[in-house]
């Protein structure tokens, strides 16, 4: 144990010199000297997470603080989290912190928890909620209520209730009940206009909530949930004229926005328990043009065990009192109670037809079979029509009976409180095009087209396109959408709310990541996004500047967040001089300078959630150059990789089977190439591979240094656990089998791994730092 000190005081000394990789290897050492002493890992992994080292820090943290460690120990583990935080690693800081709150937690080591655990928790929401975060979060939340008086309090809260943890939601409310003055939920941007009409609609005085609403949207005519509440005032007193002057204004919104606004209720129950006065009825049959007749118009309800909320959306159909609507719903064999619910509303229905199918396209294609119908749509079981939708959507395609598609704008709902307002080709119908759907992530994923129940599709256009394609689960609709956009079909709109869109952890679209993958698959059925000529053309230009400098080398910057353990010197050195021979200057850093860059390229190994912030700072600072990036991370958060590629000129996939998610039409995407690891430079491997086992342990922690690594790699025997990409190219290095999660394997493409101890060492050596740039260099070359 003194041994292990001195060794650790020497490493830090050397820390304290600048010396970065005499640190490490002392530190090594000290931590192979006393393998199990928690106080010793720990003050390591604070002295790797200093050396901006956060996976080491991590690793070694993690095995030292076990849930209940005593207070120093969690003291220090909160440390090394708040300099991982810092790092810009989050779900490890978050991580680290909750089991330093298991302990015997201070107030600042709860707050730390909040801080790393929110971002880190709605990253997870791209492919599964961290529910057991979550939970910790309120749990530590709970044991110190003053934190809910701060923002992270209310972010907890709003996460809590999205995530439909009511139980949560409650024990924050009784917590923060306890202090007398903490806010759990404060009021969005829109609430405050509309506060007086909601206190008057929550104890049930509709008429002066209709009053006070009209009040708020005079004195706030900009504020979207005071618009929302007077429409709908307006609507239930019978005025559907005003009512349709007023919510034709309604924005596009989001959850802020919408903060204020109301259910619509009529009378003494919501919609769709109760309907419009019969004033507004004929209001509303007075939208059709004169010599026109009602067109007929078929829905389709699929479901599965649905749950309660059909009975919602089949009483929003019939509550619409539309003359010529035909509403059939599909059941695929549901056994939750559904069968008695559709007998009490049998009168209600046109038809029901049970019996299994493949899914929502296949039965959505059953109920609108053998329709005459001048009108198709289909509503899930958890989504309703919206007052007049049906009138609303029937008059503007009476007034355009040549149109293929017609919509009004959805409204969106988590159990009747309002999130949003969504407005579908709020620019015109010019945007309807197969490039604009393309833009998976952008104008697809911010609104811009349609949530599905605020749209109905002519009869003879949805014959024209074939229908419904069955083979598709969550996604058909798109894919349909897509094939419509190129027919170029006329596009009838009403300026009305037609569909409230229900969202709910349960739905099927909550699936983010997976989502995202069939629609890019069926995306690229097609289309397949790619710079339009000017842009490419620019992006060359940009190249061909950056790579041919007159009369001095390319100067390269790359960018590498975490090049303190992933690049070691030698590494480094043998990159320069192997570029250099190219032409190409390169210099290392783990961010970008402050001012613009001496550089004539820069290209940032890019981790899942980067964003575009940096690639932004560039342009700012006046970088003219391409900006490139190599997308380590695109197993990962395809949302914000496609943000970051929109300020960028080149992506650089490393999987191939990610490379669709992240065409788009601003950056070129490269074909995949796995990214580089630096740990070692390719002669060291090579020496040691060639000189086989030397004296020593069969195994090495993942902060020691590469050379280490690969030496106790070739001594043992076996499949090797390869966690990450670094851990790979050890394993492969020693000519070993790698034991992979998905991510990681995904980095060897198509070939997989090769059979052989020399074909797998080969491979290896080829994803170190200098074969990779000058494998990615003369792939630039021939781009440019």
């Amino acid at each position: 144990m003194p041994e292990a000190r001195r060794l650790l005081a020497a490493a830090q000394a050397a820390a304290d010199e600048g010396d970065a990789e005499r640190a490490v290897r002392l530190c090594a050492e000290a931590v192979a000297a006393a393998p199990d002493e928690a106080l010793l890992r720990l003050q390591a992994a604070l002295l790797h997470a200093r050396l901006a080292r956060p996976a080491s820090a991590l690793a070694l943290a993690m095995p030292a603080l076990q849930d209940g460690a005593e207070a120093r120990l969690a003291d220090i583990g909160a440390m090394v989290a708040d300099r991982l935080s810092a790092l810009g690693e989050v779900a490890g800081a978050a991580a680290l912190a909750r089991r330093a709150a298991a302990g015997q937690a201070r107030p600042a080591i709860r707050a730390l928890l909040l801080a790393a655990g929110l971002p880190a928790y709605r990253q997870s929401l791209q492919d599964a909620p961290d529910t057991p975060l979550l939970e910790a979060m309120a749990a530590a939340a709970c044991a110190e209520p003053s934190l809910l008086a701060s923002a992270d309090g209310a972010e907890l809260a709003r996460l809590a209730e999205e995530a439909g943890r009511d139980d949560l939601l409650r024990a924050l409310g009784a917590a923060a009940g306890e202090t007398g003055r903490a806010r759990l939920l404060e009021h969005g941007r829109g609430a405050k206009a509309s506060l007086p009409g909601l206190a008057h609609a929550a104890t049930h005085r509709p008429a002066r909530a209709a009053l006070a609403f009209a009040a708020a949207h005079a004195a706030e005519p900009e504020d979207a949930s005071a618009r929302f509440n007077a429409g709908y005032a307006a609507l239930a007193a019978g005025d559907a004229a005003r009512a349709a002057a007023i919510l034709a204004a309604l924005p596009a919104a989001g959850e802020a926005m919408m903060a204020g606004a109301a259910w619509p209720h009529f009378g003494e129950l919501p919609w769709p328990f109760a309907a419009p006065p019969e004033a507004a009825r004929a209001a509303f049959e007075a939208l059709l043009p004169p010599g026109a007749r009602w067109p007929r118009i078929r829905l389709v309800t699929p479901c599965l065990n649905p749950g309660p909320w059909l009975e919602e959306t089949i009483l929003s159909v019939a509550r619409q009192d539309y003359p010529a609507v035909e509403h059939v719903v599909v059941d695929g064999g549901s056994t939750d109670g559904t069968a008695a619910i559709l007998a009490r509303h049998r009168d209600r229905l046109h038809a029901v037809l049970t019996g299994p199918d493949s899914g929502p396209a296949e039965a959505i294609a059953r109920g609108l079979a053998g329709s005459e119908a001048d009108l198709l749509g289909w509503i899930n079981a958890d989504d309703l029509l919206a007052p007049g939708a049906l009138h609303h959507l029937g008059a503007a395609w009476a007034a355009r009976p040549d149109a293929g598609l017609v919509h009004g704008f959805a409204v969106i709902h988590r159990a009747r409180r309002i999130t949003g307002v969504q407005r579908a080709l709020a620019d015109g119908p010019q945007g309807f095009t197969p490039e604009g759907l393309a833009d998976v992530f952008g104008r697809w994923g911010e609104g811009a087209f349609f949530l599905q129940p605020e749209v109905l599709v002519a009869r003879h256009f949805h014959a024209a396109l074939g229908g419904l394609d069955a083979s598709l689960g969550a996604v058909f609709d798109y894919e349909f959408w897509l094939r419509a956009a190129a027919a170029r079909p006329r596009i009838a709109s009403a300026a009305w709310p037609a569909a409230f869109y229900r969202t709910h952890p349960a739905q099927r679209s909550g699936r983010r990541a997976a989502l995202a993958a069939e629609q890019v698959a069926a995306r690229d059925r097609h289309i397949r996004p790619a710079p339009p000529p000017g842009r490419a053309a620019e992006i060359g230009a940009r190249l061909r500047g950056a790579l041919g400098a007159p009369g001095r080398p390319a100067r390269w910057l790359l960018i590498e967040p975490a090049c303190a353990e992933t690049v070691s010197p030698a590494a480094l050195a043998e990159a320069r001089a192997a570029l250099a021979a190219q032409g190409v200057a390169l210099a290392l850093a783990r961010e970008a300078p402050e001012g613009p860059p001496e550089a004539d390229l820069v290209l940032r190994i890019a981790g899942a959630h980067d964003g575009p912030a940096w690639a932004e700072a560039l342009r700012a600072r006046g970088f003219a150059g391409p900006i490139i990036a190599w997308c380590a991370g695109d197993d990962r958060d395809a949302p914000s990789h496609a943000a970051m590629l929109r300020a960028l000129d080149i992506a650089v996939p490393a999987r191939a089977a990610r490379r669709a998610l992240l065409l788009q039409t601003q950056a070129l995407v490269t074909e995949a190439m796995p990214p580089p690891t630096g740990i070692l430079a390719e002669a060291e491997a090579a020496a040691a591979f060639a000189a086989g086992p030397t004296p020593g342990p069969a195994e090495a922690g993942p902060w020691e240094p590469g050379a280490e690594r690969l030496a106790a790699a070739l001594r043992g025997e076996g499949p090797m656990e390869a966690p990450d990409r670094h851990a790979l190219a050890v394993a492969l290095l020693a000519g070993r089998v790698p034991v992979m999660p998905r991510g990681v394997a995904d980095l060897l493409g198509a070939e997989g791994l090769p059979e052989g101890r020399e074909a797998r060492h080969a491979l290896g050596r080829a994803m170190l730092l200098a074969p990779s740039l000058l494998r990615l260099l003369g792939r630039l070359r021939a781009l440019a």
